[in-house]
C-alpha cells in the first residue's frame, strides 16, 4: 500500500461511495427509532448518560469508567479525622446491575485493567457520525483504520464481526492479539466460577446438613417430650385402674359379708332378734347396692390434643343469667327458614315443663312413628324398655325379654313397625313388633358394646358399634352389611342421628360431632375437648330437628348446645335442677326435647 494511498482522503463526491454492509447506515436508512434504540444500547446505568470510555465487567456490563471509579470511591470513604479517605478494605466491586461480586486485585487502578466494550465504542462512534452529518444525500464516506486513521481504497481491509470496526492490515494484528487477551482474561474467569461454584455448592449443602441434624434434633426433642408425656398419663391411668380394682375388691368383700349375714339370719331360730337383724340388713343392702351402681360411673376422657386425661364429674350448668337467653322478637312459624328457626331456639328459655325422677337409669329415648303418644325409654338397670303415656306421662308398659342384658338405645322402622334395641353387654341388636313382642336379635356382626342407633331414609338400621370405633348399617330384614363408616376418623361413638343424606356421630372419644354421607365421606366436624362456649367433655348424644339443626348431649359440660346446619353454634341450655349425665335426647315434630339423665335418673322434657 503506497504512502499517497495512505493518507490520501477520498473527497470526489461524485464516486459511488462504497462501504461495508453492516457499517453502510445510509444505504440502510436508519430511522429515528433505529438510532433512539441504539443510543438505548450505549447508557450507561449509573449516570443515564451516553457511555464515556466504556468499561465492561467479568459480567458483560459495561460503564463509563469515570461512573465506576466515582461509585466505589463513594462506597468505600473512611472518615479519619477530620478529611475522608479511601478505606483500605477496598478489594472488590459489585456491579450495580445484577450485584454479583468481583475482586479488585489492585484496589481502584484495578478498573483501568477493565476491557473496553468495542461494540458500544463503534455504536457510540456510528451515532456521532450520524449527528454530526448534516445532510445524507452529500456524505463522503473513508474507509480508515479506528486505530491509526489510515485511509483504504479498498471497503476495508480488515471488519471486525465483533466490534463492527475497521481495521488496516497492520493494527488488525494487535486487535487480534487483544482480543486474544481478552479470551485468556475470560478463561480466567470461568476458572474462577467454577471455583467459585464449587464454594458455593460446598457452603450450601453444609447449611442443609445443618438443618438436617436440627430438624432431628428438634423431633427427637418432641418426641422425648410426648414420650414423657406419654408416661405420665400411663402411670396415671394405672393408678386409677388399681384404685379401680381395691374398691371392687372392697365391695366385693362387703358383698360377701352381707350374703353371709343374711344367710345367718334365715338360718337363726330365734324370732326376738329377726325383725331388728331385717332392718339393719335391709339398710345395710340398700347402701352397698348404690355403691355398686356408683361403682365405675366416673368417665375418664382423654383429651388427645394435651395428651392428657380428665375425669368427668357431675356438674351443673346455668343459663338463667346467660346473655344468650334474652327474648328476641316473637316467632310465629319456626319451621318457615333456618332464620326463623335460629330466632326460635333464641327465644326460649328451655324451662323444663316436666320432670320425672323415677327412671331407672335410662339410656335412649324415643316416640315410635306408629304411635306418638307413646315415649319409650332404655331402662338400662330394670334391662326393659319403658312405654310412657304422653298425654297423662304415666308408666303404662314394659317390654322385656329374658334375652336382653342391658338395653341401651332404641329406634323404631316406620315401613316395618318394627323396634330395634342395641344391648352393650350381649353385643347385638334385638328386634320387637309394634305391639312389644320379641321377634329375632342380630348377633353376627360382630359387634362390640353397641350404643347409639337410627334408621334411615331407605330403612337401613344405622350403628354404633363403639367398641369397634365405627358406625355400620345393615339391612332390616336380614340384617345383612351394607356400609361402614368412620374407621379410621372415629374414637368410642356413642350416638347417632340422620337428617337427609348426612349421618351425624357422636365421637365421644374426640369431643367431637362429625357429619358423613354414605360413601363414609368425613363432611365435616364441629366442637373441641374444653369447657367454653362450642366445646365438649364427652359429647354423649346427638339428635337432629327436622330443618337440620343439631343438638349435642354435652354430658360432662352437664348442658346441651344447639348448633345450626353449618355448624354455627346459637343456644346453650342446662335446667334449674341441673344435668347430671345426659343419656338421650329426642326432638319431636313440634320441637318439644325430651331429654333423659343416666345419672339423677331421671327425664325432663323442654
Amino acid at each position: 500500500m503506497s504512502n499517497n494511498r495512505k493518507f490520501a482522503r477520498r473527497t470526489d463526491s461524485s464516486r459511488q461511495q462504497r462501504v461495508p454492509p453492516k457499517l453502510n447506515v445510509e444505504n440502510k436508512g436508519l430511522k429515528d427509532e433505529s438510532l433512539a434504540a441504539l443510543e438505548d444500547l450505549v447508557i450507561c446505568s449509573i449516570c443515564l448518560e451516553k457511555l464515556n470510555e466504556p468499561r465492561m465487567l467479568p459480567c458483560q456490563h459495561t460503564f463509563c469508567l469515570s461512573c465506576l471509579k466515582t461509585l466505589i470511591t463513594a462506597k468505600n470513604l473512611v472518615k479519619t479525622g477530620l478529611k475522608l479517605d479511601l478505606s483500605n478494605e477496598l478489594k472488590d466491586i459489585h456491579c450495580p446491575v445484577c450485584k454479583k461480586e468481583f475482586k479488585l486485585n489492585n484496589r481502584i487502578e484495578s478498573l483501568e485493567d477493565l476491557p473496553k466494550n468495542f461494540q458500544a465504542e463503534t455504536i457510540l462512534k456510528l451515532l456521532e457520525d450520524n449527528t454530526n452529518t448534516p445532510s445524507t444525500a452529500n456524505k463522503v464516506v473513508d474507509y480508515r483504520c479506528v486505530k491509526c486513521q489510515t485511509v483504504s481504497e479498498n471497503e476495508g481491509d480488515h471488519v471486525c464481526q465483533h466490534c463492527l470496526q475497521v481495521f488496516c492490515s497492520i493494527c488488525w494484528i494487535n486487535h487480534i492479539s487483544e482480543l486474544d487477551t481478552n479470551l485468556s482474561l475470560l478463561i480466567n474467569q470461568i476458572e474462577e466460577s467454577r471455583t467459585r461454584l464449587a464454594h458455593k455448592a460446598q457452603s450450601f449443602g453444609g447449611r442443609c446438613d445443618q438443618l438436617v441434624d436440627a430438624i432431628k434434633q428438634s423431633i427427637e426433642q418432641k418426641i422425648a417430650k410426648i414420650k414423657k408425656m406419654e408416661e405420665n398419663v400411663l402411670l396415671e391411668m394405672a393408678a386409677i385402674k388399681e384404685q379401680g380394682n381395691v374398691l371392687h375388691d372392697m365391695i366385693n368383700a362387703r358383698v360377701n359379708a352381707v350374703k353371709e349375714k343374711v344367710e345367718g339370719i334365715i338360718k337363726d331360730s330365734k324370732q326376738s332378734n329377726k325383725i331388728s337383724n331385717y332392718m339393719n340388713v335391709h339398710r345395710e343392702t340398700a347402701k352397698l347396692f348404690d355403691e355398686i351402681y356408683q361403682y365405675g360411673e366416673a368417665r375418664i376422657v382423654f383429651d388427645a390434643d394435651k395428651i392428657r386425661i380428665d375425669q368427668d364429674k357431675e356438674g351443673i350448668y346455668q343459663d338463667i343469667n346467660d346473655k344468650d337467653n334474652l327474648r328476641t322478637e316473637k316467632v310465629d312459624n319456626p319451621f318457615e327458614s333456618v332464620t326463623s328457626m335460629v330466632k326460635y331456639y333464641k327465644s326460649r328459655t328451655f324451662v323444663p315443663r316436666l320432670l320425672w325422677t323415677k327412671c331407672p337409669r335410662p339410656g335412649g329415648v324415643g316416640i315410635a312413628p306408629w304411635d306418638p303418644s307413646k315415649i319409650y325409654v332404655a331402662a338400662t338397670d330394670t334391662n326393659n324398655i319403658l312405654v310412657l303415656d304422653r298425654s297423662k306421662f304415666k308408666l303404662i308398659k314394659k317390654i322385656n325379654n329374658p334375652e336382653m342384658l342391658c338395653p341401651t338405645n332404641l329406634a323404631f322402622s316406620k315401613k316395618y313397625e318394627e323396634m330395634f334395641v342395641t344391648d352393650k353387654w350381649k353385643h347385638c341388636v334385638h328386634v320387637f313388633s309394634c305391639d312389644g313382642d320379641y321377634m329375632k336379635n342380630f348377633n353376627g356382626l360382630g359387634l362390640k358394646s353397641p350404643d347409639g342407633i337410627a334408621v334411615g331414609p331407605n330403612e337401613e338400621v344405622v350403628i354404633c358399634d363403639t367398641g369397634n370405633n365405627r358406625v355400620i348399617a345393615i339391612d332390616a330384614e336380614s340384617g345383612a352389611l351394607l356400609y361402614t363408616i368412620g374407621k379410621r376418623e372415629l374414637h368410642i361413638p356413642t350416638s347417632v342421628a340422620i337428617h337427609g343424606e348426612k349421618i351425624f356421630v357422636a365421637d365421644t372419644g374426640n369431643n367431637r360431632i362429625k357429619m358423613f354421607n354414605k360413601d363414609g365421606l368425613l363432611l365435616q366436624e364441629i366442637g373441641a375437648f374444653g369447657r367454653n362456649k362450642g366445646e365438649f367433655r364427652s359429647a354423649e348424644v346427638v339428635a337432629v330437628d327436622c330443618l337440620g339443626f343439631i343438638l349435642v348431649g354435652d354430658a360432662g359440660n352437664a348442658r346441651i348446645q344447639v348448633f345450626q346446619p353449618d355448624g354455627k353454634l346459637i343456644k346453650i341450655f342446662g335446667s334449674s335442677e341441673g344435668f347430671g349425665w345426659i343419656s338421650g335426647i329426642h326432638v319431636t315434630p313440634e320441637l318439644d326435647i325430651i331429654c333423659t339423665d343416666s345419672r339423677k335418673r331421671s327425664l325432663r322434657i323442654f
